[in-house]
């Protein structure tokens, strides 16, 4: 009886050490995919905060500017 399904048997476990394989790629690229979303995740966040701090020191800058004009429109030197 073996004899006649011998090589059904080794095709079934050919099946399925390949299937044990692909989900083991497929863990390890999505474990690769989680990192690459966390570091991008992390540079936008940098960039958005270096951007944040440029756009207050121009307000603060700019506030500074107009107390100046008031100041000078007031007669205050």
């Amino acid at each position: 009886m073996i004899s006649q399904y011998w090589h059904q048997i080794v095709a079934l476990i050919g099946l399925i050490v390949v299937a044990v394989k692909l989900n083991s790629a497929v863990q390890v690229l999505r474990k690769d995919v989680d990192d690459i979303v966390k570091r991008d995740t992390y540079v936008e966040t940098v960039k958005q905060r270096a951007q944040i701090d440029i756009q207050e020191k121009q307000i603060a800058a700019l506030w500074s500017f107009v107390n100046n004009l008031r100041e000078k429109f007031n007669g205050k030197s």
